[in-house]
């Protein structure tokens, strides 16, 4: 009897411990992949995500620096959420297109992280 009920309570344990599903804490940081820019100010900017060639703007008013421009933020975590994709950033000074660098992001659960790209550009 006693075999069969320490059988039994190890079963449960393993099917308890199959169904557990994995526990992510996330900082509350917010992340914002930029692109410091020497030399002249921007007068336009903006990202392109190129698979699926959707234009993003993103706000630049933190006033963290005039001389970065954030090409992608953790608004985006969940459109890359376990994937590496490829994005365009698009400097305009007087309706000229002055910069174009491409980067790769991804995202885990939490955030978005820059794998590689130009991070800073001089004009």
């Amino acid at each position: 009897m006693n075999k069969y009920f320490y059988c039994i309570i190890i079963f449960f344990f393993l099917l308890i411990s199959c169904n557990k599903k994995e526990t992510v804490v996330c900082s509350l940081e917010f992340r914002t992949i930029n692109i410091k820019v020497n030399g002249k100010l921007l007068n336009n900017f903006f990202t392109i995500r190129k698979s699926t060639g959707d234009t993003i703007i993103i706000d630049n008013s933190t006033g963290f620096s005039t001389n970065y421009y954030p090409v992608l933020n953790d608004n985006f975590q969940p459109l890359l959420l376990n994937k590496t994709e490829a994005f365009e950033f698009f400097g305009i000074i007087n309706d000229s297109v002055v910069i174009k660098e491409s980067f790769l992001i991804k995202a885990d659960a939490c955030h978005i992280d820059y794998v590689s790209g130009n991070t800073e550009i001089t004009l």
